[in-house]
């Protein structure tokens, strides 16, 4: 099977990076950094992490059973809100750079990393592999409510960038409609990556922060190990890497 990967580089190294490796990738002898993203070949020199994969062959009727019940409650009343969608398969470069605005913003209120130009530059590298599906929800009178990134590759879709609106910002009459767009939005999107013959929703890392974790839970699916991470393939990317990681 072709393996998603796109060449960058990362601190002024030439970096391989490569998503979903079902099988052991070949490396460019060329390239002193290898980065992975959840592979499924298990690796000590990777950290291994939890992720929650939905499968997209089961019929529409199992995979809203298997979700929780909280979950189903809020997707009704979700379903009551004038919502329109928005799905950029073919996202353009003005697409991507009003989602970093969006996205940096929310990043900001949320005291976690923004999109830096480094990383701006993998999304355009995935970007011109096809390799993305963005989408956006927004209220009735047009206000953005939620975007959703994904990275999409061999009928499998991995969310990959999440940021919702500032609810303190947002008119009364907003803040319902806010309070379920992700969800709404993220249901919608795996109807319809499943309608496209996707097979596979990887809901991306299960962190420490229960909020996450539980919302990422309620969707059902199965906890599966992944493997991420840097791997040096030269003396001088593996203490430029050793740097950066002590930097952290």
């Amino acid at each position: 099977m072709f393996i998603l990967s796109i060449r960058s580089k990362r601190w002024n190294i030439a970096m391989q990076h490569i998503y979903f490796a079902e099988k052991l990738a070949n490396t460019r002898k060329s390239m002193k950094l290898v980065c992975h993203t959840h592979s499924l070949v298990p690796s000590r020199k990777l950290v291994k992490r939890e992720a929650v994969h939905i499968p997209l062959t089961n019929h529409e009727c199992s995979m809203y059973t298997a979700l929780s019940k909280n979950n189903r409650k809020l997707l009704r009343r979700a379903q009551e809100e004038p919502y329109q969608v928005f799905l950029y398969t073919e996202p353009s470069e003005e697409n991507l750079r009003a989602f970093q605005q969006f996205y940096n913003d929310f990043a900001k209120r949320k005291k976690i990393e923004q999109i830096t130009k480094s990383q701006m530059e993998s999304i355009m590298l995935l970007n011109q592999k096809n390799a993305l599906f963005l989408s956006e929800v927004r209220s009735i009178c047009g206000q953005t409510l939620c975007y959703r990134l994904d990275i999409v590759h061999a009928q499998k879709a991995m969310s990959y960038y999440v940021a919702t609106s500032d609810a303190l910002s947002l008119p009364a009459h907003l803040k319902r409609p806010l309070r379920y767009a992700n969800r709404f939005l993220l249901w919608h999107n795996l109807m319809y990556l499943k309608q496209q013959g996707f097979v596979l929703y990887d809901m991306g890392e299960l962190t420490d922060v229960e909020t996450i974790r539980q919302f990422k839970l309620s969707f059902g699916g199965q906890v599966v190990n992944v493997y991420s991470g840097y791997i040096a393939q030269s003396k001088m990317s593996a203490l430029l890497l050793g740097v950066q990681k002590w930097r952290k």
